[in-house]
């Protein structure tokens, strides 16, 4: 039985081992991420601590952008596949969005942003990418995405005078700004890939207060919904 564990308010929780299929590891997205910002992070270690998350204070990616965070990122994927499509959403966790130096004007206590891969299986490649920013999502076909292999290329964002989303990979973006200089790509945690479904609820359950994991039952549907290609076959509830 899982033993429920306090918040930690501490940086770089131990991350969960790897555990991904086929699809889920092959279109992962590859990330890089601005230096004004956050490294993305595990939300969760193995005893079930929840990430406690930062206070919007000090520098805009203060505590919150060292090699050592890096090194402990994680990446949380669910599927759906129907009427020839599967679309696979890639959870990051932030531990703050902050806006402005030194205050938490417009910014928050913890951050989940989202990536889709709807990938078409008869060609099986992906054909689009979703990001959300903010509370919206922005859908791009094939042609305007740039890859890594099979992985599209996607940047964490600072927004102007606003906060951070994902946006996708440009010109300007090689070599990345991460502290390694090359695409990364977080251990994957598929849906079915947890080491307990004890776990997984315990984060699906978890209070990040504004910024929500759309993963979870209902969030992922309501996701895949409004994000979804217009044109396409797939259903978002099926």
């Amino acid at each position: 039985m899982l033993v429920p564990a306090a918040p930690a308010h501490a940086s770089s929780l131990p991350n969960l081992p790897p555990n991904a299929g086929g699809y889920e590891s092959s279109f992962s997205p590859a990330y890089d991420y601005d230096t004004d910002g956050c490294y993305a992070v595990s939300a969760i270690s193995p005893d079930g601590t929840i990430n406690g998350g930062l206070r919007t204070t000090g520098a805009i990616n203060g505590s919150c952008r060292d090699r050592s965070d890096l090194d402990m990122s994680q990446s949380y994927a669910r599927s759906k596949c129907n009427n020839g499509w599967c679309a696979i959403v890639y959870a990051s966790y932030f531990e703050k969005d902050q806006a402005v130096h030194g205050s938490g004007l417009g910014g928050h206590r913890h951050d989940w942003e989202h990536v889709i891969s709807w990938v078409d299986q008869a060609a099986n490649r992906v054909e689009y990418v979703s990001t959300t920013q903010h509370s919206s999502r922005r859908t791009y076909p094939r042609a305007q995405v740039r890859f890594d292999g099979t992985h599209p290329k996607v940047v964490y964002h600072k927004d102007g005078a606003s906060t951070h989303f994902f946006r996708l990979a440009n010109n300007n973006d090689e070599p990345p700004e991460n502290h390694y200089h090359v695409w990364h790509y977080p251990p994957v945690v598929d849906w079915n890939g947890w080491p307990s479904t004890e776990l997984r609820s315990r984060l699906m359950d978890a209070d990040f207060g504004a910024a929500t994991i759309k993963i979870k039952d209902g969030s992922f549907e309501y996701l895949l919904n409004a994000a979804k290609p217009a044109g396409i076959p797939f259903d978002p509830y099926g």
